[in-house]
């Protein structure tokens, strides 16, 4: 049994996709070494989310995923970190109409939902990261699209993927890129109204993770966007899907969190962290094909020790809270699928 499963892990793995996204993140947290700047941490979250964003088929679909997510996540952070300025309850309304259009997404499909919701997750992470709109300003919005843009970078200009396979290029691109329009358009006109299942869904994900946005707060709790973020990747259009999804991710974080304890006790510098974080991303990516819950056990630690690598030390305190935001997410998202025009069996897109 053990056999076939390394065996299962090894035809579904995908290294070179590891191998790039850990490079792009790493090298970051590396130029963040040498120049003393431990905010460069955002160029790596960047750099590692854009990774995340990537199309699976063709340098165009490529290219136009990783753009998209850039834009939509650097301008959509910007603006849910400028009103959440004027408190909490501007920043919820904020996120409320950003995590809702985001759901809507999912109406067009899997890739254009996957560049969203991961836009909508940097945006709920930067709107309640200690360092945003600290002493800095806005500054780490820079970092963030340098790496963005140097991850783009190395997949299409230094580091191609899947070389091998040409692609057919349609010389008449306008008329496809017009067609695609109108098929849009027609898909959203045939969602636009109240009882629509694909709104059901972007209401449903806007309301639970406004309402995990507010409750963190009202609990002050430390490190909430992990409650954030724990909505908007386990929330989906029926509990079928959202119930095994939170178990998945609940046990994927426990083991996690025990790998991000163990490596924090070991790498208590900013170098020591950058190496440890290329291994961690590289599997994360490279085992995302496997299973949920191996993706979250390696994706954990990883953004454990990005996003505080301004703050090498890693305590129990403090991953515990992570869990306990967590667990508190995928609460809310449970919830909010079984009361909020709930689908049950039914799955929609």
């Amino acid at each position: 049994m053990f056999k076939t499963l390394l065996t299962t892990t090894a035809a579904k793995a995908n290294l070179m996709d590891g191998m790039r996204a850990a490079s792009a993140s790493a090298l970051m947290l590396l130029v963040g070494c040498m120049l003393h700047v431990p905010d460069f941490s955002w160029a790596a979250i960047g750099a590692f989310w854009t990774s995340l964003a990537t199309a699976p088929h063709g340098s165009r679909s490529r290219l136009a995923s990783m753009l998209s997510f850039t834009m939509l996540s650097t301008l959509g952070g910007l603006l849910t970190t400028y009103a959440a300025g004027f408190g909490a309850t501007a920043g919820a309304l904020t996120i409320l109409g950003f995590v809702t259009m985001a759901g809507l997404t999912r109406i067009w499909g899997d890739a254009p939902y996957q560049v969203a919701i991961l836009a909508a997750t940097a945006c709920v992470v930067m709107v309640d990261h200690p360092t945003a709109g600290g002493a800095g300003g806005y500054a780490y919005l820079g970092l963030y699209l340098l790496g963005c843009l140097f991850a783009t970078t190395l997949s299409m200009a230094i580091w191609q993927l899947r070389p091998a396979a040409p692609e057919r290029h349609n010389n008449h691109w306008h008329q496809a890129a017009s067609h695609s329009v109108r098929t849009a358009l027609q898909q959203l006109r045939a969602h636009a109204s109240l009882s629509s299942d694909g709104v059901h869904f972007a209401l449903r994900l806007g309301i639970a993770t406004t309402a995990a946005y507010l409750a963190v707060h009202k609990l002050e709790l430390p490190c909430g966007y992990w409650a954030t973020m724990a909505v908007l990747l386990i929330l989906q259009p029926s509990a079928a899907g959202t119930l095994p999804r939170s178990l998945e991710r609940a046990v994927g974080t426990v083991i996690g969190t025990l790998i991000a304890v163990a490596i924090g006790a070991l790498a208590q510098t900013p170098l020591e962290i950058a190496l440890a974080v290329f291994p961690l991303i590289g599997l994360t990516m490279a085992l995302r094909p496997v299973g949920y819950s191996v993706f979250v056990a390696f994706l954990t630690p990883s953004f454990v020790l990005v996003a505080d690598y301004a703050m090498p030390a890693i305590e129990y305190n403090y991953a515990l809270a992570r869990l306990e935001n967590n667990l508190l997410g995928s609460a809310i998202a449970v919830a909010a699928t079984l009361t909020l025009w709930p689908l049950m069996d039914r799955l929609r897109k």
